[in-house]
């Protein structure tokens, strides 16, 4: 709760602040966006406003297969898909020397189908379901705010990416490095940091794995207050409140109504991550908190609400001769997902695990090649609920922000584990049910060009 008050107390000092500065109206230089290149010029709207239009083209031409027979319809598939292409709307106003007034509208959009088109296959959908690729993705689907940056650090409030892509590395774009996964190429469904480091598996009575449950969903988190500094010297730090990350901001029913845990007021979140980049080093370290609000579990399966507490932490190196070599593990937790015994009611207990992420990369003029191995241990030290999963990929850069590559990822689960690549439900097969202990493995030709 102290911690809670002191992120709450930085936020709101640095609001305070921001209203002392006397208003000026001449333009400012962009500010660069995380996930996005550093942007150019771009053009102005009227006499002191710059805006700027950045993004990311992402295909590939891909082949999966499921080597699992359990699965109902089809195994093996071939296909275009998109890789979480995106268009960036951004914009600084300056308002006095330093500082400017942000904002950021990211929409997502789908390369390779129209919105009208389903994302899951009409034969699994239930009655008069329907999900559309529209359903999906959108304009300002991705981070999306608006606020004040400073001398002394932004503030921004809106849609913000929180914990779920912390260590993935964009370094080449020319932001600040992470540890983890840094391809200039890659496939969405087979990243490491969402397969392995962003999923924890519950267990059914029996112990086998049910469906995986991603951290804090797997898209942008809502309702966010965020502050993150200026770098000190190679370091950079970054906090964030949120009444619900997850959203659904309706949750107003009285405490003690079947399936809900507690009233609007007690649920919120929070946030922080530190990172550190000085020459060949880079370390990052993250933690996240959920007390979400009621209405989102069922009281016949779950004694309570699925609490989530994280942490995340990884440090890499890069030797002389451009090979990087890095190191990330999470541990993640989601309250009341666990069966305590097989005879009990509902799940009471916490499904834990921790991970390990693996990547090794090396770069050679234009060409770069690298190999991410990962390892989750058992949820709940129950038995052979881990995962392991191995990527080998290739880029060529065709120019400084265009790459062309492949990308082979396998997934292997133990018998009662049930990690699934990234978007299967949307990306692979017929339907978005999968097996405990099946495997998966993906060969790609990708294209990322961020512009």
């Amino acid at each position: 709760m102290k911690f809670r008050l002191a992120v709450l107390a930085v936020l709101a000092a640095f609001a305070l602040a921001a209203s002392f500065p006397a208003w000026a109206q001449t333009p400012a230089a962009p500010t660069p966006a995380p996930f996005a290149p550093a942007p150019s010029l771009g053009f102005y709207v009227g006499s002191f406003t710059n805006v700027s239009i950045t993004g990311l083209l992402a295909v590939g031409l891909k082949e999966s297969q499921v080597t699992n027979t359990s699965r109902p319809g089809m195994n093996t598939e071939t296909r275009l898909d998109d890789n979480t292409s995106r268009l960036i709307i951004s914009s600084t106003s300056k308002i006095a020397n330093g500082w400017n007034v942000i904002f950021r509208v990211e929409s997502r959009f789908q390369a390779d189908v129209r919105p009208v088109d389903p994302a899951v296959n009409s034969a699994v959908l239930v009655g008069t379901q329907s999900i559309h690729s529209g359903d999906i993705t959108g304009w300002a689907d991705g981070d999306t705010w608006g606020g004040i940056s400073s001398p002394y650090g932004s503030i921004v409030f809106g849609k913000s990416t929180v914990y779920y892509t912390d260590t993935i590395n964009v370094g080449y774009l020319g932001l600040p490095a992470s540890p983890g996964e840094g391809y200039r190429i890659w496939d969405a469904n087979g990243l490491g940091t969402f397969n392995m480091l962003d999923q924890v598996t519950g267990l059914t009575k029996t112990g086998v794995g049910a469906s995986s449950v991603f951290t804090l969903g797997n898209t942008r988190s809502r309702n966010v207050v965020r502050y993150s500094s200026v770098n000190y010297s190679g370091f950079d730090f970054s906090l964030a409140w949120s009444k619900n990350f997850s959203g659904d901001e309706l949750h107003y029913t009285a405490p003690g109504t079947a399936g809900y845990a507690r009233s609007y007021t007690n649920g919120d979140g929070w946030y922080a991550t530190a990172r550190y980049n000085k020459g060949p080093l880079s370390i990052q370290a993250s933690v996240v908190d959920q007390a979400i609000l009621g209405g989102v579990y069922s009281p016949t399966v779950q004694a309570g609400p699925p609490d989530l507490l994280a942490y995340r932490a990884g440090a890499s190196y890069t030797l002389p001769i451009n090979l990087k070599v890095g190191v990330v593990y999470d541990h993640t937790s989601y309250d009341n997902s666990v069966y305590a015994t097989p005879t009990s009611a509902v799940a009471s207990d916490a499904a834990k695990r921790g991970v390990f992420l693996i990547p090794v990369s090396y770069g050679f003029g234009p060409h770069a090649v690298y190999v991410t191995y990962g390892i989750a241990g058992n949820t709940s030290s129950a038995a052979d609920t881990g995962a392991t999963q191995l990527n080998i990929g290739y880029d060529y850069a065709l120019t400084k922000r265009a790459f062309i590559g492949l990308f082979y990822t396998s997934i292997k689960n133990d018998k009662n584990a049930h990690y699934t690549p990234f978007l299967s439900g949307y990306s692979l097969g017929p339907t978005t049910n999968s097996v405990a202990g099946e495997n998966w493995w993906d060969l790609g030709l990708n294209l990322n060009y961020w512009f």
